[in-house]
C-alpha cells in the first residue's frame, strides 16, 4: 500500500513525506538490497535523489531553533580517542528565553566541530515527516538525527560505531565518509559492538583495514551504512587537506536510524528474551563468538518489518519450484 497517511499535516510536510517515501521504498522493495546489502555491507546511492538536495536547509534550522526549545550538543573528541557530546551553549539565565538555545550559538558551533540535533524527527514536524516515510517504508521503529558540520572540519567524528542501520541523506554542503569492515567482536569482548568510539571507548584507526567505501557525500545522495560498522566523517578532504565543499560552505545531513537493535529486534535478543520467560540463566557472550555467528546473531528475525515480505516472496517461490516439473502423468 502506498504512501503517507498526512491527514492533517501541512501540505508541503505531505509533499516532503511521500518524495522520503519514494526513496526509501525503492530499497524496501529491493530483493538484492535486503539479500546482499542490508546488514551486510555499506551502499552508496550516487544519483541525486529527486526533491532531497536542499529539503531542510540552514534556515530551516534557524526557524525551528528560534521557534521551539531544541537542545543540541558539539561532537568533540575525547582525550582517550574516543567522541562524547559537549554543550553548544550555556544558560544565560533563569528565563525560559536565557535557558533556550539560540542560532548564533548553533552558528558558532558549526564552525568549530559537529552540531548534533538528536532525534530532531521528533520535535520538527517538517522532520517528522520523514520520519514517517521510513516507518511506511521499511515498517520499523526509526529516529531521524542532524548534523550540521563547518566547511573546514578534517574529522567531524573519529571512528565510531552506531546501533542502528542508518540512512545518511545530505541536505547542502559535502562530507567526506569512510566506512570500514567492523573489528571482530573477541577483540574488546567487553565493548559493546554497537558503540565503539564512544564515550571512553577508543577505537583506532589502526584496528581497522582499508575502508570498504570512500565518497565524497554531495546534496541529494543517499548513504546506508549498517549498525556496527565504524565510519569517520569531515568535511576537509584526509589525504590532501582541500576542501570537500567548492565553494566550502556548511554540510547539512540527516541520518535516519533504523532502531531495530534499540528495541531488541535481533536473534540475540529474542534467545535472551525466551531464556528470561523460560527462567534459565544466560551463559553466553555474544561478543566472544566468530565475528559471523556475532553478526548472524544480531540479524533482524525475517518476520519483521520490510523484511517479512521478502521472506514470504521466497517462501511462495520455494513452494512453486516444489510443486512444479511432476508434470504429466495420467
Amino acid at each position: 500500500g502506498g504512501g503517507v497517511d498526512g491527514q492533517g499535516a501541512p501540505a508541503e510536510n505531505i509533499e516532503l513525506a511521500e518524495t522520503y517515501y519514494r526513496a526509501f521504498e525503492v530499497l524496501a522493495r529491493d530483493a538484492d538490497f535486503v539479500a546482499d546489502v542490508w546488514a551486510r555491507k555499506p551502499l552508496l546511492v550516487a544519483e541525486p535523489i529527486a526533491g532531497v538536495a536542499g529539503s531542510f536547509t540552514l534556515d530551516d534550522v534557524r526557524e525551528a531553533v528560534d521557534s521551539d526549545f531544541l537542545e543540541a550538543g558539539l561532537g568533540v573528541p575525547t582525550a582517550e580517542g574516543g567522541w562524547k557530546m559537549a554543550p553548544v551553549s550555556q544558560p544565560r539565565g533563569s528565563s525560559y528565553e536565557d535557558a533556550k538555545l539560540r542560532y548564533v550559538d548553533v552558528a558558532a558551533g558549526i564552525e568549530r566541530g559537529t552540531v548534533v540535533f538528536n532525534s530532531a524527527g521528533a520535535h520538527v514536524p517538517k522532520l517528522g515527516a520523514i520520519c514517517l516515510a521510513a516507518l511506511r517504508a521499511f515498517g520499523l521503529p526509526n529516529c531521524l538525527n542532524m548534523y550540521l558540520t563547518g566547511p573546514s572540519v578534517k574529522q567531524s567524528a573519529p571512528p565510531h560505531t552506531d546501533k542502528q542501520d542508518v540512512f545518511v541523506l545530505q541536505m547542502s554542503g559535502a562530507k567526506h565518509w569512510r566506512v570500514y569492515e567492523p573489528p571482530p567482536p573477541s577483540r574488546r569482548p567487553g565493548s559493546d559492538p554497537l558503540a565503539r568510539g564512544k564515550g571512553d571507548d577508543k577505537l583506532c584507526l589502526a584496528e581497522l583495514g582499508e575502508p570498504l567505501l570512500e565518497t565524497v557525500l554531495t546534496p541529494g545522495q543517499l548513504l546506508y551504512v549498517p549498525a556496527g560498522f565504524p565510519h569517520t566523517t569531515g568535511t576537509v578532504d584526509p589525504h590532501d587537506g582541500s576542501h570537500v565543499c567548492d565553494p566550502p560552505e556548511p554540510s547539512v545531513g540527516l541520518t535516519v536510524g533504523i532502531d531495530t537493535h534499540i528495541w531488541g529486534l535481533n536473534y540475540f535478543s529474542s534467545r535472551q528474551g525466551a531464556l528470561a520467560l523460560a527462567s534459565l540463566p544466560d551463559q553466553l557472550t555474544p561478543t566472544q563468538l566468530d565475528p559471523d555467528k556475532y553478526w548472524r546473531g544480531m540479524r533482524v528475525p525475517q518476520s519483521v518489518g520490510f523484511l517479512r515480505a521478502h521472506a514470504e516472496a521466497a517462501g511462495e517461490e520455494e513452494r512453486a519450484g516444489g510443486d512444479g516439473g511432476g508434470g504429466g502423468g495420467g
